[in-house]
C-alpha cells in the first residue's frame, strides 16, 4: 500500500515542516511506503517568495517602497533561510525542486491519502485564494481508494452558513476524521460529523527521533539562554521574555522572521534552519513562545516555558495544555507570571501525555488496518 500525505509540505515554517516530517517518519517506522502529495498552488508559492510581484502590485505606493526596501535590506538572511528550508525539504521529506501538482491537476498515485496536520482547512485570505481550498477537503482532483484526516486544523473559526454547507458536503469525502483542536471537534458535532481530537504529529515520535535531525551548530550559543520564538511579534510576548531574562540573568536568543533593520545584534536569529530550531529549543534553559510548535517542542524536550500573546490563535495551545493539566503555562501578560512557581513537573505531564499519544497512534493504526478489510 502506498500512502500519500497532503499538508503544507513546502511552507517555510518550522512547525509546518516538522509536523510533516513527524507524520512521515512515524508511518515509515510502522513499515509503510509514504510520500508527500506535492500539491502546491500558486497562492502558496507567492506567499513564500522572497519578492512577490503579486504582493507588490497589491500594495499602496508607500507600501511598495517599504516592501522593496525591507526586502533588499533583508536579502542576505532571506536567501540563506530559504536555502535551509529547501535543503530540509529535499533531504528529509524527499520533495524535489519542481512542484508536481497545481490546482487543475489530477493526482492518482496513492492507495490512501492522509490529510493533515496543520491548518489545511484554514479559510484563506491570500492573493489567488479567498476561502477554502477544495484540494484539502478530499475533492476529486486526488483519486485514492481511501481518504482520512489526521489532526487537521482550521485555525480561527469564522464560519458562515454557506461555509457550513460546504464543510458538511466536503467532509463526507473522508472515511475517518481526526482534528487538532477541541473547538473544531465541537463544530463538526454541529455538522453531525464524528471526529477524534488527536495530538499534533510531532508527538507521534520520541525525543531520540528528534535528536537525529539535531543541528551541530556550535555557534548558536555558549551561554545559558532563553529561547524566544517570536512568530507573531506581539508586544506582550516581548515584555514577558524580558522580565524572565531579568529575573534569571540569562541572555535571550530570539528567532525572528520580520523584514526590517530595527532588530539586529546577537539576540536575533534570522536564518535558522529547521534543525537549528530543534537545537535552539533543546539547549535552552527556558522557552517563551507565541507559536504552537514552540510550545509543543518545549513539552517534548521537557523545558520550562510560557506560551504567550497568541490572541485569536490561542485555542490550539489551550487544547494541548488543558489536556496535559498545565494550562497555567499560557499567560496573557507579565503581570500573570509567578516566579515562585515556574517549574513544570514533567513526571506528571508524561502521565497525561502518554494515553493521548497512544490514542492518536491507535487512530492511525486502526484507520490503516481497516483499509485491508
Amino acid at each position: 500500500m502506498k500512502i500519500g500525505i497532503l499538508t503544507y509540505q513546502r511552507a517555510e515554517n518550522y512547525g509546518a515542516m516538522l509536523q510533516c516530517y513527524a507524520l512521515k517518519t512515524y508511518l515509515e517506522q510502522q513499515g509503510y511506503l509514504v510520500e508527500m502529495v506535492d500539491y502546491w498552488p500558486h497562492y502558496h508559492e507567492n506567499y513564500y517568495k522572497i519578492f512577490s510581484i503579486t504582493i507588490f502590485k497589491s500594495l499602496s505606493f508607500r507600501g511598495k517602497i517599504a516592501y522593496t526596501i525591507y526586502t533588499v535590506l533583508s536579502l542576505c538572511w532571506l536567501i540563506k533561510r530559504k536555502k535551509n528550508f529547501n535543503r530540509f525539504m529535499n533531504q528529509y521529506l524527499n520533495i524535489p525542486k519542481k512542484i508536481r501538482y497545481r490546482s487543475s491537476d489530477i493526482c492518482s498515485d496513492y492507495d490512501l491519502v492522509i490529510y493533515g496536520s496543520d491548518q489545511i482547512w484554514r479559510k484563506q485570505n491570500l492573493h489567488g485564494c479567498q476561502g477554502y481550498d477544495p484540494w484539502y477537503f478530499g475533492n476529486d482532483h486526488i483519486q485514492s481508494l481511501k481518504k482520512i484526516t489526521y489532526a487537521a486544523s482550521m485555525g480561527v473559526l469564522n464560519i458562515t452558513e454557506n461555509d457550513q454547507l460546504f464543510l458538511s458536503k466536503m467532509l463526507d469525502n473522508f472515511t475517518e476524521i481526526s482534528v487538532r483542536e477541541a473547538d473544531l471537534q465541537s463544530l463538526l458535532v454541529d455538522l453531525e460529523k464524528k471526529s477524534l481530537v488527536a495530538l499534533d504529529p510531532v508527538f507521534l515520535i520520541n525525543k531520540d527521533d528528534w535528536r537525529r535531525i539535531y543541528s551541530q551548530n556550535d555557534d548558536i550559543s555558549d551561554k545559558k539562554y532563553i529561547l524566544f520564538y517570536n512568530l507573531l511579534q506581539t508586544k506582550e510576548s516581548i515584555e514577558i521574555v524580558d522580565a524572565i531574562s531579568n529575573y534569571y540573568g540569562y541572555e535571550v536568543k530570539e528567532i525572528y522572521r520580520g523584514r526590517d533593520w530595527h532588530h539586529k545584534g546577537k539576540r536575533y536569529i534570522k536564518s535558522a534552519g529547521v534543525e537549528d530550531f530543534i537545537s535552539l529549543i533543546h539547549n535552552a534553559e527556558f522557552v517563551v513562545s507565541n507559536s504552537f510548535h514552540g510550545v509543543a517542542f518545549s513539552i517534548i524536550f521537557e523545558k520550562q516555558f510560557y506560551a504567550v500573546g497568541m490572541r485569536d490563535k490561542t485555542e490550539r495551545v489551550l487544547t494541548l495544555l488543558s489536556a496535559l493539566w498545565i494550562v497555567n503555562r499560557y499567560i496573557y501578560s507579565k503581570d500573570k507570571m509567578n516566579f515562585e512557581s515556574m517549574t513544570i513537573d514533567y513526571s506528571e505531564v508524561k502521565k497525561s501525555l502518554l494515553p493521548l499519544q497512544n490514542a492518536s497512534r491507535s487512530f492511525l493504526s486502526n484507520s490503516l488496518v481497516q483499509f485491508f478489510l
